[in-house]
């Protein structure tokens, strides 16, 4: 196997077994032949092809590397950890953020509430057992 194409079979060889061959095949719309080809190094990936190889994979442009793992497939996105999402779950986070930031910012107002609750019986406490020591 070249040297050069070494990395590039290498990554081909990762979407082999995360996919299958005939995905792999179709998805870059060759022969199963060339396939077997690219595999064993008798055949150089183009360099085209490897963009499209790693693009599977999930290294998309762009991101410097921040995405690697994650990839598209049938019209979802999926984590390196096999979780899947679709645009609607990715649209509602800025919403589920939006209520965890307000029920964070009620549950310190609460809080505080209860904390001047509490200082308030604290308060009464000796003058409450005062009147009883009295009644």
């Amino acid at each position: 196997m070249l040297e050069i194409n070494q990395i590039p079979g290498r990554h081909l060889r990762q979407l082999v077994e995360l996919v299958g061959e005939r995905a792999v095949a179709r998805e870059l719309n060759i022969h199963p032949k060339t396939l077997y080809r690219w595999l064993t190094g008798r055949t150089p990936i183009p360099g085209r092809q490897h963009l499209a190889i790693k693009l599977l994979l999930g290294d998309l442009p762009g991101t410097r590397g921040k995405w690697t793992g994650w990839r598209f497939h049938d019209g979802e996105l999926l984590s390196p950890g096999g979780d899947r999402y679709e645009p609607g779950h990715i649209l509602s986070l800025v919403l589920l953020r939006q209520q965890l930031t307000a029920q964070r910012q009620e549950l310190e107002a609460l809080k505080v509430r209860l904390a001047i609750a509490e200082q308030a019986v604290e308060n009464l406490a000796p003058a409450a057992n005062d009147s009883r020591a009295w009644g």
